[in-house]
């Protein structure tokens, strides 16, 4: 580690020779303080998980931790306690595939695939192998990532272990800067891991939503012809009591004669309030009959009311009178006993009117 690096850098580097040393979970707390800004707490709490475990560590390690520790201002006097040897035992462990799949990896990273700057490339390994003295079930996954110049570790690290853990995955993470000399427990994990393709992964979880739309898009749009078409159709009522009834109609006219209709103002067939009807001068029909006269009688029944009151205004002699007439009374005025009024009976027949004559009243 170069002399001139920051307490991040060098606690960075520090994480990366502890992996497969220190448990998984130590691990990730000590990257998510970084990430989070608090390299002292990070130090210390490193410092703490070694002293805990008894694991050991080089001279050169406990020198760069003693670095950190006085550099934040943190207790440097923790690095004194720390099992320091000549030779760091080497551990050998074991990587291969995982037995899931990365479904739920990618789920749980998809919402900060956006705020991963700098992100070179994501793998995935199973540790076959326990970590530290407080160690998990195996196989463990372990995810890799890489970050270019332009990206930071720390935070890179920080969205990861946050992601899945809010997801609920129990996945330790290694983030490394690329062209970086790695330890060997990294190598090793690389060359077992296959890769993670987290912009691929979020082009199929948009697909679903943008298939149906694109097939909404795609559906011909309806013509205005159909859509005035649509309206009328939903709104025509079904009337299929109509025909039996219009069938009716028919029946019936064809075996009744036809009748006149009255004029739209004056309804033929409403019933009559007065005890009599007047219609033409001098005519008068009581309302029972009138109720049942049809327009045609009635039209026949004023033309000839008419007609007489003519022929009453064309005489200029005295009236003739017939046999057993009294006082001058006229024999148009009389009324007979069938309640005609002087008329001839109603459904008569025109000869029938002509040959009848009126006749008058005796006293």
């Amino acid at each position: 580690m170069a002399e001139g690096a920051g307490p991040e850098d060098r606690l960075h580097n520090l994480l990366l020779a502890m992996a497969g040393r220190v448990d998984d979970d130590g691990i990730n707390a000590a990257r998510e303080l970084l990430g989070e800004g608090l390299p002292a707490a990070a130090a210390e709490y490193l410092t703490g998980c070694l002293i805990a475990g008894r694991i050991p560590v080089n001279s050169t390690e406990q020198y760069h931790l003693r670095r950190v520790l006085d550099e934040t201002r943190s207790a440097q006097a923790l690095a004194d306690r720390l099992q320091v040897v000549d030779a760091v035992p080497v551990e050998e462990h074991r990587f291969g595939e995982p037995e899931q799949l990365d479904t739920d990896l990618v789920e749980a990273l998809a919402p900060i695939t956006g705020r991963l700057h700098g992100l070179r490339g994501l793998w995935c390994a199973a540790r076959a192998t326990p970590a530290g003295a407080s160690y998990g079930a195996v196989p463990h996954r372990v995810l890799l990532a890489e970050v270019g110049a332009d990206g930071s570790t720390s935070a890179i690290a920080y969205q990861l272990i946050e992601a899945l853990r809010r997801a609920g995955l129990h996945c330790s993470v290694e983030v490394f800067d690329s062209g970086a000399e790695l330890p060997e427990y990294h190598r090793d994990a690389l060359a077992a891991a296959h890769r993670v393709h987290l912009d691929q992964a979020e082009q199929e979880r948009e697909r679903p939503e943008e298939e149906p739309r694109a097939a909404a898009e795609q559906r011909p749009a309806p013509s205005p012809a159909a859509e005035q078409r649509e309206p009328q159709t939903a709104a025509a009522p079904p009337a299929p009591a109509a025909e039996p009834r219009v069938e009716e109609e028919e029946r019936r006219h064809g075996a009744e004669p036809q009748r006149e209709e009255a004029p739209a103002a004056e309804p033929a067939l409403a019933p009559r309030a007065e005890a009599t009807t007047t219609e033409g001068a001098g005519m008068r029909v009581p309302a029972a009959v009138d109720a049942k006269l049809t327009d045609r009688e009635r039209n026949l029944l004023r033309k000839l009311h008419e007609e007489l009151a003519q022929r009453e205004q064309d005489r200029s002699g005295p009236p003739r009178r017939q046999n057993g007439a009294k006082g001058g009374e006229e024999s148009w005025t009389s009324t007979m006993p069938g309640g005609t009024g002087g008329f001839p009976p109603i459904g008569a027949t025109p000869a029938t009117n002509q040959a009848y004559a009126p006749q008058q009243q005796r006293s």
